[in-house]
């Protein structure tokens, strides 16, 4: 079988600080999920991760998490790859990096050369638009959750009285 790697980065509105963990909380929610190009092309897979060492940065330690999928039909590719976040000012670029073999043998590669690709591109994109949209949505409850004040302003207990501005 021949590896076919994929790619997608996008950009989060959310810290660096905090954007892992609500990565994390997305993905503790999800055993199982429906991965898609569009809402008429998509499929049902068994979901597995984990938090790893990123080792793509020689600079510093992060954390990154291993994903894979396995789906329940076998016209659809099994997925394994990794998320990385990076900052970036005050936001976080989320990158999905990954292999897939295209299923059906000689049939399935021929495709995958022709349309495959470009499906399987167009299904990464699409998973990394759905989990930037969770990832930013969970930091602005995380947000309200503070308080008004801001994260910067948050001593880590019940919102601060003393550094209230009055």
């Amino acid at each position: 079988m021949s590896k076919h790697v994929i790619h997608a980065t996008m950009l989060a509105r959310c810290p660096f600080s905090v954007a892992t963990e609500m990565l994390g909380r997305s993905l503790r929610e999800k055993k199982d999920m429906t991965v898609s190009v569009t809402r008429a092309i998509r499929e049902h897979v068994r979901l597995g991760w984990a938090v790893v060492d990123d080792l793509t940065d020689e600079s510093r330690r992060h954390d990154a998490i291993a994903i894979y999928w396995t789906p329940d039909h076998p016209t659809f590719p099994s997925f394994a790859g990794t998320i990385t976040v990076r900052p970036h000012y005050r936001e976080s670029y989320i990158r999905i990096t990954g292999t897939y073999d295209p299923p059906l043998g000689r049939a399935g590669r021929l495709f995958d050369r022709f349309a495959g690709r470009h499906i399987a591109r167009a299904t990464l994109l699409r998973l990394i638009r759905e989990l930037v949209r969770d990832i930013e949505s969970r930091y602005l409850v995380y947000l309200q959750e503070i308080g008004a004040a801001g994260a910067h302003r948050h001593s880590g207990g019940k919102r601060d009285e003393v550094l209230r501005t009055h």
